[in-house]
Formats: C-alpha cells, sequence, structure tokens
C-alpha cells in the first residue's frame, strides 16, 4: 500500500516526472555513446586494416609489423609505443586521428540535425570520446604489457584475459593479401560477430599472407636491413 501510494503521487508529480525523464535520457545518452564508440571504433580499425588509405595503414602497421609482428612476442615489460617519432596526440597516431575527427564530425551534425539538445550532445560527444580511449588507447596498450594487474584482478581477469587472446589472434591472422582482418575489437568482439570478423581460435599460421604484408608494409625489425 505505501509502494502503491508513492507510485501515485510520483505518476502525478511533474518535477518527479521531469526527473526520472532526465535519469532515462542520460542513461540512454551514456549506453548509446559508448556503442557508437565500439562501432566506430570497429569500421576504424577495419579501415586502418585494408590498405585503402596506404599512409594511414602503413602508420597503423608499425605496430603490427615491427613493435609486436606475427612471429614476435605479444607481451613486453614496457610497452612499445609506433607513435614515439610521428605526430600524435599522446600515444595516439594520425592514423587514428585523422578519420575519427571527421567520424565524430558526422556525428555531431546528425545530433544537430535531431535536434538534440546541445547538453545531450555533450554527454554523448564525451561518453564516446571517453570509452574510445579506454577501450582502443589504454586497454589495448596494457594488453602487451606482461604481467598487468588485470591479469590477477579476480573480477576482471577471465574477461581481460579472453580479450587478450581474441588480441593475439588479431596479431596473427594474416590473410594472402597481406592484411589481418579478424578480431578488430579490443575489449568487445560483438561488432566482429555481427560483421563476420569474429576467430575464437588460431588458424595455421599464413606465411604467404605475411611476405605479402612484409612486402606491402616494408618495414625492417630492429637488427634487420
Amino acid at each position: 500500500m505505501i509502494l502503491e501510494k508513492t507510485l501515485l503521487e510520483s505518476a502525478n508529480n511533474p518535477l518527479a516526472i521531469r526527473v526520472c525523464r532526465t535519469i532515462l535520457h542520460i542513461t540512454a545518452c551514456l549506453i548509446g555513446s559508448c556503442l557508437t564508440a565500439e562501432l566506430l571504433g570497429y569500421w576504424l580499425h577495419r579501415f586502418l586494416h585494408s590498405g585503402v588509405v596506404e599512409f594511414l595503414s602503413r602508420n597503423h602497421m608499425k605496430h603490427h609489423m615491427v613493435l609486436y609482428a606475427p612471429l614476435q612476442k605479444q607481451r613486453s615489460p614496457k610497452y612499445h609505443d609506433a607513435t614515439e617519432d610521428s605526430v600524435s596526440l599522446g600515444n595516439i597516431g594520425v592514423e587514428w586521428l585523422i578519420p575519427a575527427t571527421l567520424l565524430m564530425a558526422v556525428v555531431l551534425v546528425i545530433l544537430h540535425l535531431l535536434h538534440v539538445w546541445w547538453l545531450y550532445q555533450l554527454l554523448f560527444l564525451g561518453g564516446t570520446l571517453s570509452w574510445s580511449f579506454l577501450m582502443f588507447s589504454e586497454l589495448h596498450d596494457v594488453m602487451h604489457i606482461e604481467g598487468h594487474w588485470l591479469e590477477r584482478n579476480r573480477f576482471l581477469r577471465a574477461w581481460f584475459r579472453s580479450a587478450r587472446r581474441l588480441h593475439d589472434i588479431h596479431h596473427c591472422a594474416i590473410n594472402d593479401c597481406g592484411l589481418m582482418d579478424k578480431n578488430l575489437g579490443i575489449g568487445f568482439f560483438f561488432f566482429d560477430r555481427l560483421f563476420g570478423t569474429y576467430s575464437p581460435t588460431a588458424t595455421v599460421f599464413n606465411h604467404k599472407g605475411y611476405e605479402a604484408a612484409r612486402r606491402r608494409f616494408p618495414y625492417y625489425p630492429a637488427g634487420e636491413k
């Protein structure tokens, strides 16, 4: 009876209705921003592995062909940053910054055309950028660090180890064109499943594809001339 009375009073209270509606809007905005970040991050990562814009793919493939190449260890005591000698924002290279900026500009235009309140636009933008940085930069980097605390955390270790194993497969799965086209998510892989790029197990290493990648992205690993 008390609960029923409270619900009836809330239903007739304009302020309570407005607060509930605002909470729902904020929740939807944050969830939507995280999903948008995952979707855009997936397609941007896929784009960087497509070779469509050669210099962008080449910048990204330094990480894959020199620092954490398929036949090398995927973990190191300290993360090897591919952007140390190039233009970057922190450890985020131009190959990510240029298309990501264009994509976010398109998203903001769409939100404006849909007449989304400017405060929700800012919240959406902040949530998208924060999730993108957390997943596609921070989480990605620690996957390549030996003995990171996420490996031992009892609440997160199962998820982290599973995601890291799938990312290791991403580093080793090369098609005949020399492109890495599997497991393009970082922490979550539902868009890989949706778009057919999910690979739960490692396949036989494609030496032909690896040689094609070396010809397409002619880097020289440390000590090799």
